[in-house]
């Protein structure tokens, strides 16, 4: 208890009230408890106290109070401070860059104190990496740039000059990365340089003014460019296209293109162009364009259209390039081609190209091919000399020119042989008398040099569509005409007599021609594989004999076989093509090739007395199983001649090793008699019928026969003239596994022969046949196909048949004709999974239906509606094909994957 009477207490009251204040409550208090122990020196204390606590608010304000002021100013500054640091650094990271402070110190090292996160995504470094050494920063620019980097840096750092400077990054084999660096520098207290800057990506930037440059010096390239507007209004065009045109800049530009429409070109020709740039945006082509001075130049043009980012179109940029000097080049080039360059007539390229066209355009007027010869032209050759020669050949093609028409034309074969092709006749005296013309014109005198010479001309002629519409065959036919003038009296014309021809054709001269060419070894033989498509195997193959023709090419057995079949002509060259087929055989098993060969036997060689004992001579140099592999062909036809030898002489060849087919079955004859009789190893199909097995039932069915035959008798069949894979795949479903035909393979000579042998694969397709499900639905869609195609072709045949009973009301029951039948039969349960077959009732509706208008309409005399519906049934026919195609794909598809 404090008392106030006592001075003692009184200091108390004060030091307490004092000192709470500024000290605290508590601690006075116990300093006061403390003092009765301090009994001596208490007053002393007491005192000592009073006077510190008296005098401390003075020292407080005057000293302490300012000091703790400025200590919270201080951290408050330091807490704005770093509230604006927080601040940048947001702001630093969505900063398109590196913004960054960079320290070169006086040593050379350096050091980047900041760095926002944008370094590490294009420096690949973090920034606490480089914050005391940042010399990996120089280790990545590009070497190229290295050297100008430094220089830049060192100059800003001695001048103290800003730093701005553009350079590259290179890391490995990336593409090179663009930067733009900008900093400003300041001098520190150290004698360190620090930049404060940012660094930019500009490699897009670069890359965009590459590509300007790119494109600003394509514009100005040596090709005419133009741009125009959406409207094709010229907005720009280039040096060159000024230079092409004659037209300067300003006469082009807000002109239309049309200023160079030259009018070569009709409506459909531009609105073609147009419609490609729609569709594909683009276009190339020839374009001929009228310059300003009037002249006509062909340009090859691309045009482009120019698209935004909306894919609408803005602009079209054209390229011109004139082509005038490739046209020249090209006209140049197509004379030597098709062109004599003497005569400058037609050659025979030419001629051939307008024989074609010619006779596939005229079927009612008389045109006439012609052959010519020159009589005595050797002569004038060799005395006037080869100058001489030639200007007559010159003045003989002249004088062509001026008797016939502009549309025939004269062409010159070589040497002094020229050809003619005649139009317009509309009968034979109205040709004879332009021949007799041309006569005239050649036998009159020729002055060449100031001399005078004396030619005549031979001429063979054909007419057609008397004779046959092939090239090659008038001309030849024209050619044997002229050389009978030539073997005459010369100096005239004859027309080619096909009756008088063919009599000729079997004179000793033509057979003389045939034993020379045997002589001299002109006669070749091709080889067309036989292929066992189950098996996907090779077989054998058919010699087949070819002429090698010194000037006519090379002929086919038709045009020599038939002129000596009756002669002993036709025995030589069998047992020739028995010989070169036993070497052949001989050769390829040499080389690992064990495949038979089959030759063609004519009666006339199969009937002579000595035919077995020189096939047994020919035998005579080869071993037994050279002689297992050879087959003898004999037609059907040439067997019946005389049964009784042609069977002896099939059983001798047996005898012997030697197999034995009959060719072309079911074309004679044919009867279960004579088969047994006969006793062959093989029966081949006639390809007539194999050709027409999937149009006509009848074909089929006789194909049917054949192979079930020779099941029958246990004899191998083979097809012949197969050409598509639906034939091949029909002719498997029914049991004939070997065949032949452009479908697997045409003729060819021995040596091409063994390298087809060595690349030969099966088609994928054959395989069909080993799955009996899939091959049995493949062979029905082929059989359905074919029935109906044959139930519309009687249809449209039977429409002008007066005892046909056909009604309307009878083409329309859709369900009672044999693809009905299939269809709402077998072929449901079969296909009734797949889409397209569905498809197929609809169309096969619609066919009976337009079958029955059109007979309705036939029978009623409303031809232009019955044109109509035969259009539109053939029309559905198709699409009923295409669609039967496809299951056949389908079915095809499901059991090669």
């Amino acid at each position: 208890m404090i008392s106030i009477k006592n001075p003692q207490s009184v200091r108390h009251l004060i030091l307490a009230l004092i000192s709470s204040i500024f000290v605290g409550e508590t601690l006075v208090m116990l300093f006061i408890e403390l003092l009765p122990p301090l009994s001596q020196r208490r007053e002393v204390l007491l005192d000592a106290a009073l006077l510190s606590v008296l005098t401390f608010p003075a020292v407080y304000f005057l000293a302490f109070r300012p000091l703790k002021i400025q200590l919270i100013k201080q951290e408050q500054a330091e807490t704005a401070q770093q509230e604006i640091l927080d601040r940048l650094r947001k702001i630093a990271a969505q900063v398109p860059g590196i913004v960054y402070q960079f320290q070169l110190r006086p040593d050379g090292s350096c050091g980047m104190p900041y760095a926002n996160e944008s370094l590490l995504k294009i420096y690949r470094v973090k920034p606490e990496d480089v914050r005391e050494d940042a010399s990996y920063i120089f280790t990545v620019v590009h070497p190229d740039d290295s050297e100008n980097h430094l220089a830049s840096i060192k100059a800003s750092a001695e001048n103290l000059t800003p730093w701005v400077q553009e350079y590259r990054l290179k890391f490995g084999d990336e593409p090179d990365c663009w930067l733009l660096g900008n900093a400003l520098p300041q001098r520190l207290a150290d004698g360190s340089t620090l930049w404060h800057g940012f660094i930019t990506d500009i490699t897009e930037r670069k890359q965009a003014e590459n590509a300007l440059q790119i494109a600003a010096i394509a514009f100005e390239s040596q090709e005419g460019m133009v741009i125009t507007d959406i409207d094709n209004v010229i907005i720009k065009v280039n040096q060159a296209f000024v230079r092409l045109t004659g037209y300067s800049s300003e006469e082009l530009i807000n002109r239309k293109m049309n200023i160079l429409k030259s009018g070569r070109h009709d409506a459909k020709f531009y609105a073609d162009m147009w419609d490609s740039i729609r569709r594909t945006g683009t276009w190339q082509g020839e374009i001929w364009n009228r310059f300003k001075n009037g002249e006509l130049h062909p340009e090859f043009v691309t045009i482009t259209a120019v698209k935004n980012n909306n894919g609408e179109v803005i602009n079209y940029v054209a390229t011109y390039t004139d082509i005038t000097e490739r046209k020249v080049i090209e006209e140049k080039l197509n004379n030597l081609a098709f062109y004599d360059p003497l005569t400058h007539l037609p050659n025979r390229v030419l001629l051939a190209d307008r024989m074609n066209q010619t006779l596939a355009r005229r079927h009612r007027e008389i045109v006439a091919v012609c052959m010519l010869d020159l009589d005595g032209f050797k002569q004038v050759n060799d005395t006037l000399g080869h100058a001489s020669g030639d200007q007559l050949l010159c003045d003989v093609a002249q004088r062509l020119q001026e008797c016939i028409r502009r549309e025939d034309t004269a062409a010159r074969f070589g040497g002094d042989e020229f050809a003619l092709l005649l139009g317009g006749f509309t009968a034979v005296g109205e040709c004879e008398q332009t021949l007799e013309r041309i006569i005239a014109s050649i036998a009159a005198p020729y002055r060449i040099f100031g001399q005078t010479a004396h030619v005549s001309a031979s001429i063979g002629v054909t007419l057609f569509p008397e004779d046959s519409g092939d090239p090659d065959l008038l001309l030849r036919h024209a050619d044997q005409a002229m050389y009978e003038v030539k073997q005459s009296n010369k100096n005239g014309y004859k027309l080619f007599n096909s009756v008088y021809a063919k009599r000729m054709q079997t004179t000793q001269a033509f057979f003389k021609k045939i034993g020379e060419a045997l002589d001299k070894g002109q006669f070749e033989l091709y080889y067309q594989p036989k292929v066992d498509c189950r098996q996907g195997k090779v077989v054998g193959a058919e010699a087949m004999v070819r002429w090698n023709h010194p000037i006519l090419g090379i002929l086919s057995p038709s045009e020599f076989i038939p002129v000596i079949e009756n002669s002993g002509l036709i025995i030589a060259l069998g047992e020739w093509t028995i010989q070169e087929a036993l070497r052949q055989l001989n050769e390829w098993a040499g080389a690992g090739f064990n495949i038979h060969i089959s030759v063609n036997i004519s009666s006339r060689q199969l009937h002579n007395q000595e035919f077995l004992q020189r096939l047994q001579e020919l035998f005579a140099r080869y071993d037994v199983e050279i002689i297992r592999r050879l087959e003898i062909e004999i037609v059907e036809t040439a067997a019946l001649e005389d049964m009784r030898v042609s069977s002896e002489a099939i059983r001798k060849c047996r005898d012997m090793g030697v197999s034995v087919t009959l060719d072309d079955f079911g074309t004679g004859f044919s009867s279960l008699t004579h088969l047994k009789h006969l006793a062959a190893d093989a029966l081949k199909i006639d390809m007539s019928f194999v050709s027409g097995m999937l149009i006509n039932p009848g074909d089929r069915a006789i194909v049917e026969g054949v192979i079930g035959l020779a099941a029958s008798f246990r004899l191998q069949v083979i097809a012949q003239g197969v050409e598509f894979i639906d034939q091949i795949l029909m002719l498997m479903a029914l049991g004939c596994d070997v065949m032949q035909g452009y479908g697997i393979a045409r003729p060819m000579p021995g040596k091409k022969m063994a390298i087809w042998l060595e690349k030969f694969k099966p088609d994928p397709l054959w395989s069909l046949s080993s799955t009996h499900l899939t091959s049995r639905g493949y062979f029905e869609l082929l059989k359905a196909e074919a029935n109906h195609r044959y139930w519309i072709d009687r249809i449209i045949a039977n429409l002008d048949e007066p005892n046909d009973q056909t009604t309307p009301e009878s083409l329309l029951d859709h369900r009672q004709c044999r693809f009905g039948q299939w269809y709402y039969d077998e072929g449901r349960r079969r296909f009734c999974n797949i889409s397209e077959f569905d498809t197929l009732d609809e169309i096969h509706q619609s066919i009976h239906q337009a079958a029955a208008r059109l007979y309705e309409h036939h029978k009623a005399g409303m031809t232009v509606k019955a044109d109509a519906d035969k259009a539109q049934l053939l029309a559905l026919q198709q699409n009923m094909n295409s669609l039967l195609h496809r299951l056949r794909v389908i079915l095809a598809d499901r059991l090669l994957t």
